[in-house]
């Protein structure tokens, strides 16, 4: 496929934008910032496309993550889509998080356990094995404690995700040769990856349709956990 497609990821507090055209990357952008998506996403998007000289009219195809991830963060980036969908009648590929954190490692012989901090002493995490430069699941996605998570470990796994910051020290301690962790670069979301796992999908399945699309959360938000029920 050599359209131009747009990647939007906004699942963690550091988000990340990319403009590709077939295999070719032409740029990436990281939206790390005190400010919210909700502030800098569009204006991010125009600034890829003033930069590359490039006109959002010339979009193919949208890429966005799915989650699991920040709750808020999931719903922007995907109303984005969802909007940019809309307006230029393009399809739109939604990819989980986890997978694409697993895209950072394509050739690795050791299975890929990606890790999101989900908070209440718990995260967010899946394992995966590549073949041929893709990821595939093993098994669920997971919303586990650490520990729970480090039980499920007996080889050499690599761990990646934001999901290190907090706790990668622990489980290098309880793991041991067991858990390679991965360098600080890599840890991150990657729009270019994102968007590489969506040039795959569209050309192997459908798109989305746009009213079945919707951020997948392994955890329900805290205002719908404390919703009071309506008489």
């Amino acid at each position: 496929m050599k359209d131009l497609v747009l990647a939007i990821d906004t699942a963690s507090v550091r988000g990340s934008l990319a403009l590709l055209q077939g295999e070719r990357l032409l740029a990436e952008y990281t939206l790390e910032s005190p400010a919210s998506y909700l502030n800098r996403l569009l204006p991010g998007i125009d600034r890829l496309f003033l930069d590359i000289q490039r006109q959002p009219t010339e979009i193919k195809a949208v890429i966005v993550s799915s989650g699991p991830g920040n709750y808020t963060g999931l719903r922007i980036g995907m109303s984005t889509a969802k909007g940019l969908a809309l307006g230029l009648d393009c399809p739109v590929v939604a990819i989980p998080t986890l997978e694409t954190l697993a895209a950072n490692f394509p050739f690795t012989p050791f299975p890929i356990c990606p890790v999101l901090d989900a908070k209440k002493n718990e995260v967010y995490a899946a394992f995966y094995r590549c073949k041929q430069g893709f990821p595939e699941i093993l098994g669920d996605y997971l919303l586990v404690t650490p520990a729970a998570l480090a039980d499920r470990i007996t080889g050499p796994t690599i761990l990646t995700g934001p999901g290190l910051e907090r706790y990668g020290p622990w489980w290098q301690s309880r793991l041991g040769r067991h858990a390679v962790l991965a360098p600080p670069e890599l840890r991150h979301l990657r729009a270019s990856a994102l968007g590489r796992l969506g040039l795959f999908r569209l050309e192997h399945e459908q798109p989305c349709f746009l009213d079945q699309l919707a951020p997948f959360y392994l955890r329900p938000a805290e205002a719908e956990l404390h919703r009071r029920p309506i008489n």
